[in-house]
């Protein structure tokens, strides 16, 4: 967990130094030698408390942000005077050669260039009016905050929804391009996932690797179309897919056991090696495959468990497949006395099999003499049906009962296991057996006589 945890902090890291790279106009690994020079600014914003009101460019003499900068700095000084400022009027810009000069209560703020009109698709005194008219306003709700909190507070919340509707303004055609993207991408990844099920259904594929040709199309297509919704949106695109990949080479450290999982359900699905219905064993389990997902394999026991075992696990486990051949052979032992005919009951026992439902013909069946035991003769019964479990099993049950009935009408014995007594000292056992034949009957129920047992009375009393 802990070495998980410094992996994820390491690709972080350098995630931010590739994303501080980007943004110094650097590219990722390269040598720290003289800084490049930052590129100019276009464009610089003019603030009112905080606030942007506009933006301007640059002008031969100066940078956009020197530019904006100065214009800052005098409408600060503005504001911080006590008399108020009256309405802006047409009065309040003056004409120039090359330029037009916007003032507030007197005070030069900024001028309005040739190449700003020509940028802003205006004339110099349209311009001019309508940035004034901005600056005017901005000032006199800053003037108006300081004065009174509350009413500042008011100001700054109208003024938050006045931002709010124009940014959501400017965004309705970007949204509505981004909806009629969603609702086209949604019919190409509805009927991309359409012709690829049409595809699909007139090969022998797997039903799981069909569903999941279906899904890689269907969501294939959903990811281009995000990204295409995305640059619709204003994103740039190679931003996305660079974000895309980072995301990807952070996430595959993090989820490098699922990544293996999912990897190794891609691999059972495209190598087939066993299919929906097969009855297979996986390391101790053994049953039928219901499932087979990119994360797990499902597989139900044959007394109805559910197994859930991660693609991983299956794939680098030894799999047994019990349904990879139509067939399967099923073998038995039955032991004969050694009084009875080989011969004869191989050839009973082979005529009991050939005659139960469900041996196959083909591989035949036979009986083999399997050992030479201390009682029976071990005869081997082998036979082939089909490879379903059920069918195993059943086939088994009645090619067992079919020999043993066939033994008891051939008379064929199947005698139990002898069991023998060896008795040691085996003369003084006999020795004993002839004392206790040979002694009167009375001296073996009743006892001594009874002379003997009144004189045994008498010497008692005697003592």
């Amino acid at each position: 967990m802990t070495r998980g945890k410094h992996v994820i902090r390491m690709a972080l890291l350098a995630l931010l130094w590739i994303g501080s790279a980007a943004a110094r106009g650097q590219e990722p690994g390269q040598a720290n030698g003289k800084a490049p020079e930052p590129a100019p600014l276009l464009h610089a914003p003019v603030r009112v408390e905080g606030r942007k009101i506009f933006e301007v460019a640059g002008t031969p003499t100066m940078s956009a942000l020197q530019r904006a900068e100065g214009i800052n700095r005098r409408l600060e000084a503005l504001i911080a005077r006590n008399e108020p400022v009256r309405p802006f009027t047409r009065q309040d810009i003056a004409s120039r050669k090359n330029e037009t000069l916007i003032t507030l209560g007197g005070e030069p703020i900024l001028t309005v260039t040739d190449a700003d009109a020509e940028e802003a698709l205006s004339t110099r005194e349209e311009l001019a009016l309508l940035w004034g008219g901005k600056l005017a306003m901005a000032v006199a709700d800053a003037r108006s905050a300081r004065a009174n909190p509350l009413r500042g507070a008011g100001i700054l919340i109208r003024n938050s929804f006045t931002d709010l509707i124009v940014s959501t303004v400017r965004w309705l055609p970007r949204l509505a391009g981004a909806i009629v993207l969603w609702i086209l991408f949604w019919l190409f990844a509805r009927l991309n996932r359409w012709i690829v099920k049409a595809i699909v259904s007139r090969t022998h594929t797997d039903a799981n690797l069909r569903q999941l040709l279906r899904a890689v199309a269907f969501y294939g297509t959903w990811v281009i179309g995000l990204i295409a919704i995305l640059s619709t949106l204003g994103l740039d695109s190679s931003s996305i897919a660079a974000g895309l990949g980072i995301s990807g080479f952070v996430l595959g450290f993090a989820f490098k056991d699922i990544l293996s999982h999912f990897f190794a359900g891609l691999m059972l699905l495209l190598g087939r090696q066993f299919h929906l219905g097969d009855q297979i064993v996986v390391k101790e389990f053994e049953g039928t495959v219901e499932r087979i997902e990119l994360r797990a394999l499902y597989l139900r026991t044959y007394d109805n468990r559910l197994v859930i075992i991660p693609n991983g696990d299956v794939f680098t486990s030894v799999v047994t497949s019990n349904t990879a051949s139509p067939y399967r052979r099923r073998e038995f032992v039955i032991g004969i006395g050694y009084d009875d005919d080989i011969e004869k009951a191989q050839r009973v026992a082979l005529k009991a099999m050939r005659q139960t439902d469900g041996v196959v013909e083909k591989p035949a069946p036979d009986v083999l003499v399997d050992e030479l035991a201390a009682s029976t003769v071990n005869l081997r019964m082998r036979f082939y049906t089909q490879s379903q479990r059920a069918d195993y099993l059943k086939v088994g049950s009645a090619c067992m009962r079919q020999v043993k009935e066939a033994f008891d009408r051939e008379g064929i014995s199947m005698p139990t296991d002898i069991q023998s007594i060896v008795i040691q000292n085996l003369g003084q056992v006999a020795d004993a057996l002839a004392k206790i034949l040979a002694a009167p009957a009375h001296s073996l129920t009743d006892g001594p006589p009874d002379g003997s047992r009144t004189a045994h009375r008498e010497s008692g009393g005697a003592g």
